[in-house]
């Protein structure tokens, strides 16, 4: 068989360096598209958690506000049973709530500095 010269073979060695370059290349291609894939997917996991969250404090507020109200016309029913004549530790006992909480409900339905003229 003959030898096969030196230009041949160097030809033969740049081809195939090119053809790992090559592939190399595609390679860290594909791996820039999925890193850049993956980022994006956690910005948009990013942005729904703090979306979820904003909209978790809005329930969480219009629930307590709601609780306040409750808790203000608790305390309007509670100051028309004492207005009846009834005493406040048996209404307390009727309503199955403590002197203390009888007490709260009663300065909850008292007016606030914000509803006095």
């Amino acid at each position: 068989m003959a030898k096969e010269r030196k230009s041949a073979a160097a030809l033969a060695a740049r081809q195939k360096a090119r053809t790992k370059a090559q592939e190399m290349t595609q390679r860290h291609e594909l791996l820039l598209e999925k890193a850049a894939e993956y980022f994006v997917l956690e910005d948009q996991s990013a942005a729904r958690m703090e979306s979820a969250q904003e909209q978790a404090r809005q329930i969480l507020d219009q629930a307590k506000e709601s609780l306040d109200a409750d808790r203000i016309q608790r305390g309007r029913i509670v100051v028309s049973m004492v207005a009846t004549g009834e005493s406040k530790v048996l209404v307390a006992q009727r309503l199955g709530i403590s002197s203390g909480e009888l007490r709260s409900l009663l300065e909850a339905a008292s007016p606030t500095a914000e509803d006095r003229p």
